[in-house]
């Protein structure tokens, strides 16, 4: 038995130690395997690496030759006429001529050296250093955040991303592109004097304020040559790269940071001295003494006219060749067409036109801004049988920094208030309603979320009952615009909108009262769509590069008529419109029908020709609108401020924009001298005798809402009135005296009878505000004010304090209501 114990003991020792071996013998092969397959690893890694950066680095020409290969040079831009507008900025143009090393302050490149890379001489064109301090902030629990961090970019590396990298990747944070940012720079410098990296890259770096390169930045902020610079002068250069919109020292906002940031990179300059010492030999005393050094900036515009229209011009310039409607010269990519294509370009634009609209914009909104509180304005003119912008004036002055004056109005999104109306009508009338069809004026509020309402208030708080379509078009009522928009459906309303040229109202959210200028739209965009209402419904332009959805409109307007290569070659020429019919020519001539003649009436924006307006004025008065159209001319005019800022409570835009509107409409047709003529009926347009005057009809269409007539049978020209004509209660007020001239309105022309209404409005006093200063504001006595809000006799009034202006009277000027928009 003991025997057989043993036998086992010992069988159980022989397995374990067979395990052992066996273990053993495993673990040595796959260790095998595992070195290996490193050594094949890195062998691999080694062979991939030779091959990507042989890839980069094969046939790498210096950074001139390279420029010159892809680049043929600037673009310039014409008016209509040949009169010049401006020379597109080159990005890399320092490179094409650039200034000599010894031909730029000693001080400057030592500025530049201890700020952006104070190893450069002593580097292989990385600076390993910067690039450890990247890594620990980018890739390690110890930074900002993952890629989050800032760049560890050596002066070589900066210049060749911004020469041999595609401007759409040079701030991607992908490895593949630092890879072959690193070995192009490695084999710069190993092929190139440190000196010559250097004098590229001082040619090339963006100094802001359209400044490329040392030399134009020291000619665009002191008036003189980089050579010339003192130590303080070439500190600030040195330090604006790294944020030139930040520290950009043309902006008296913005130069105590210009300031700060220039005593940092002298700071560096003594932290990095044995660095720039074989540059210049500087104390510490010296570049203290730099820091109270006086900073003489001059106020320097570069050549340019029309600054709004030509950057427009050069956005479409992309879209149309990225569209394929023009091939670009050589290798060059559509995003670097216009600033390297060397491409002479005839814009739409009237130069002298375009001058005449700022000017008026210029003189109305200076002398009313004290009582309007608005200033800044934006015009836009289309010619409607083209497509062709003869004006573009993005703001009243593209060179204020106090109004943001290089915001372009035009281009970028705004309410439009009440001009929105315009489609949800038309949207109607496609749906068998007339100009003659009811709509209610009345009380109407709207589900504001939470169980809450929204009253939905007209300019003067009042209601008219049922009316026809027409006055509530033309009298810019909001309630029944609202109603008719929920019968007609927001987004078929908004389907009549992009089909009439906007680009926006994309968004499903904007809710009823889109129709109120609720979300915003471009007036670029809505002015092109008035051209088309000009043309019964006809769109002409281009084919559109907008890439927009199916449903939108399908052509642009024109800014572009020809394009020429360096060699005069022409490469693009607009000759003819292409044409849309966007909407049936009978509801496009409903629109104009009433905007001719009541709408344009009732606001008193007549001029010396038959004309159709519509106006607008957005939610507390932070924009005025008016559109408008002649058969020859399309304009709208915006007036505001660019930060959104409210302007004067009462600031309405028959009022505020309509004199502008007014007196560019009658100048305009002057010097493109255009005689008068009235507009264009379509063949299927018929009239009929409706409540005492004409109302206009589609042939043969029966008229599907009831209304004040249902229009003419299709045996007779005249039918009877189906329904006894309504009395239409004057606004606001049970009497139907008229009272003086409304507040803020333009003057009556000659021969008009408005309709005479009063109207109460809800002002909010301000600091500084008196009863006299309110009541001069309003156009009413200080006593009305008194007795109508019950104050003490002497006045006396309170910052907060809501007051009640009641205008007696008065069109208390229409085309939009403080709430919620109008």
């Amino acid at each position: 038995m003991g025997s057989i114990h043993r036998f086992r003991r010992k069988r159980a020792r022989e397995v374990l130690l067979q395990r052992g071996r066996t273990s053993r013998s495993r673990l040595t092969a796959l260790l095998t395997v595992l070195l290996f397959a490193g050594a094949l690893g890195v062998a691999a890694v080694g062979i991939l690496s030779v091959i990507v950066y042989r890839s980069y680095a094969h046939g790498l020409k210096p950074p001139e030759e390279a420029i010159a290969s892809a680049s043929v040079g600037t673009s310039i831009a014409y008016d209509r006429n040949g009169q010049y507008l401006y020379e597109y900025v080159d990005p890399l143009g320092g490179l094409r001529n650039p200034k000599p090393l010894s031909e730029i302050s000693p001080y400057l490149i030592a500025a530049t050296i201890a700020t952006e890379d104070a190893s450069f001489y002593d580097n292989p064109g990385v600076n390993f250093r910067g690039l450890l301090r990247a890594a620990a902030e980018n890739l390690t629990p110890f930074g900002p955040g993952f890629l989050a961090g800032s760049g560890g970019s050596s002066i070589t590396q900066q210049l060749v991303k911004n020469v041999y990298i595609d401007k759409d990747e040079r701030f991607d944070r992908k490895i593949t592109r630092k890879l072959k940012e690193t070995v192009i720079a490695l084999e710069l410098k190993r092929n190139y004097d440190d000196n010559q990296i250097l004098e590229w890259y001082l040619n090339q770096i963006y100094y802001g304020n359209f400044a490329y390169g040392a030399e134009a930045a020291a000619g665009r902020f002191f008036g003189k040559s980089a050579k010339d610079l003192t130590l303080g002068e070439a500190a600030l250069l040195a330090g604006l790269p790294q944020a030139p919109g930040t520290y950009d020292p043309t902006d008296p906002a913005k130069r105590d940071g210009a300031k700060a940031r220039q005593l940092e990179v002298l700071d560096l300059m003594k932290e990095h001295h044995d660095n720039i010492s074989r540059i210049v030999d500087l104390t510490a005393e010296q570049i203290d003494a730099a820091k109270n050094e006086p900073i003489n900036y001059i106020d320097h515009h570069f050549d340019i006219k029309a600054p709004h229209f030509v950057f427009y011009v050069e956005d479409q310039l992309k879209k149309m060749c990225n569209a394929a409607l023009f091939k670009p010269p050589g290798d060059i990519s559509c995003d670097k067409v216009v600033t390297q294509g060397g491409l002479r370009i005839t814009t739409s634009l009237d130069l002298g036109l375009n001058d005449l609209g700022a000017k008026v914009l210029e003189e109305e909104v200076s002398a009313n801004e004290d009582r309007t509180d608005g200033h800044d304005a934006s015009l836009v003119a289309v010619r409607p049988g083209t497509g062709e912008i003869l004006a573009y004036v993005g703001s009243r002055d593209f060179w204020r920094e106090d109004i943001d004056g290089q915001v372009d109005i035009a281009s970028s999104l705004q309410s439009h208030g009440s001009t929105m109306k315009v489609f949800t009508y038309l949207t109607a009338f496609q749906q068998g309603w007339a100009p003659s069809t009811y709509v209610k004026d009345e009380a109407l509020y709207l589900d504001a979320g939470g169980g809450q309402k929204r009253q939905v208030n007209n300019w003067n708080f009042s209601y008219l009952g049922t009316i026809t379509a027409r006055k509530a078009v033309s009298e810019s009522v909001n309630t029944s615009a609202v109603r008719t928009l929920m019968d007609v459906g927001a987004d078929n309303m908004r389907d009549t909108a992009h089909r009439l040229g906007i680009t926006d109202l994309r968004q499903g959210d904007c809710g009823p009262t889109i129709t109120l200028g609720a979300c915003e739209v471009k007036l670029v965009d809505m002015t092109y769509a008035f051209s088309v209402l000009a043309n019964n419904g006809v769109m002409k332009g281009r084919p559109s590069s907008e890439d927009l959805p199916s449903g939108f409109r399908e052509l642009d307007p024109v800014s572009v008529l020809k394009i020429q290569d360096a060699e005069g070659n022409i490469v693009y020429q607009y000759q003819k419109p292409e044409e849309r019919q966007a909407i049936d020519p009978a509801y496009a001539y409903m629109m104009t029908d009433i905007l001719s003649n009541d709408a344009i009436n009732w606001s008193r924006m007549t001029i010396d020709r038959p004309a159709a307006v519509k106006t607008g004025t957005s939610e507390d008065f932070r924009d005025n609108v008016v559109m408008g159209y002649t058969p020859d001319l399309a304009a709208g005019v915006w007036m505001g401020n660019a930060d959104n800022t409210a302007m004067a409570s009462g600031t309405f835009s028959s009022s505020g924009t309509g004199p502008m509107w007014k007196r560019f409409m009658t100048e305009a047709h002057a010097y493109l001298q255009l005689p008068p003529r009235p507009f264009e009926k379509p063949a299927d347009i018929v009239t009929s005798d409706c409540g005492g005057r004409q109302e206009v009809f589609k042939k043969d269409t029966p008229v599907a809402k009831n209304g004040l007539c249902s229009g003419p049978s299709r045996g007779g020209p005249t039918p009877e009135p189906t329904i006894k004509p309504p009395v239409f209660p004057t606004r606001g007020s049970p009497s139907a005296t008229p009272s003086r001239t409304p507040v803020l309105a333009s003057p009556t022309p000659s021969g008009e009878a408005p309709v005479p209404t009063s109207a109460i409005f809800r002002y909010k006093v301000k600091d500084g505000d008196t009863v006299e200063g309110i009541a001069a504001k309003f156009g009413v006595t200080p006593q009305s004010i008194i007795e109508t809000n019950h104050l003490p006799p002497d006045g006396a009034i309170q910052a907060g304090q809501v007051l009640l202006i009641s205008l007696a009277g008065s069109e208390g000027p229409p085309g939009a209501s403080p709430s919620p928009r109008h």
